[in-house]
């Protein structure tokens, strides 16, 4: 399994789109902090901070990618029979894809949540990041709970778009699949917690549990609307989580070569 791992995080790290896009990610988060410095009635630091200055919206775009790809390119180019040929087994495969997956996700994150407290520190050395604002999370705490909660929920939209990317044969259609999706969430957000209102059990759907990310930093207001507390978001992620992964590793043992 180990080997496979390497295998796969070598395959991730040799596509110039795993390095060349989480660059452009950057620059742009320098950009961002740059504008907010120069029109800060305009942008504010404290926002951008919370929210990576915009880096962790672009990083899940980037992850659907990695996502929708892994997987089809194997089939599409023909390589996933080498692997089989090597006698490994379909479901050491497929963890060892989901493992190097995992790992690169955090990497990119982890890189993202340094770059902007490098970036806050550099353009916005007078504010305190530990300082807490009467019940107010400080702005550090913010961006960690933020980047958590980001995490969690990229993972429930990568788990689903691993799945589509195990029944589709091409990966442009399992990419487009995955990202509108993720604006589609966005979408029916609103719509859902109407539907909420009448229908309580839909507070159990996959696209609400999607609200974590703005509910841990405005708990209050947001559980009105999702009908959930924070701990049950998190939970229920986790579960879909595991739920559509595993249905991954299942139709990749079916899947036809």
């Amino acid at each position: 399994m180990g080997t496979l791992i390497k295998q796969e995080l070598y395959k991730i790290f040799k596509k110039k789109s795993s390095i060349i896009i989480p660059i452009i990610i950057f620059i742009i988060m320098i950009g961002l902090a740059i504008l907010s410095k120069n029109y800060s009635n305009v942008i504010e630091s404290n926002l951008l901070l919370e929210q990576g200055y915009s880096g962790f919206s672009w990083i899940i775009f980037l992850m659907i990618i990695q996502a929708s790809t892994i997987i089809t390119m194997e089939f599409h180019y023909g390589t996933i029979k080498n692997l089989l040929y090597r006698n490994y087994t379909r479901t050491s495969i497929i963890l060892s894809k989901l493992i190097a997956l995992f790992i690169y996700s955090l990497i990119v994150f982890v890189l993202c949540i340094l770059i902007s407290l490098l970036l806050n520190l550099t353009f916005f050395s007078d504010i305190d990041i530990l300082k807490h604002s009467g019940e107010q999370l400080s702005p550090l705490q913010s961006l960690l709970l933020t980047s958590l909660a980001t995490y969690v929920g990229m993972w429930l939209i990568l788990s689903l778009t691993l799945l589509l990317s195990c029944i589709l044969k091409s990966p442009g259609v399992s990419i487009a699949v995955g990202i509108i999706f993720y604006f589609a969430t966005s979408i029916l957000a609103g719509i859902l917690f109407m539907a909420i209102e009448q229908w309580e059990w839909l507070k159990w759907s996959p696209i609400n549990m999607l609200n974590l990310s703005v509910q841990i930093l405005d708990n209050d207001i947001y559980k009105k609307m999702t009908k959930l507390e924070l701990h049950e978001l998190l939970i229920g992620n986790i579960a879909y989580i595991v739920v559509f992964l595993a249905l991954v590793v299942l139709v990749f043992r079916k899947k036809n070569v």
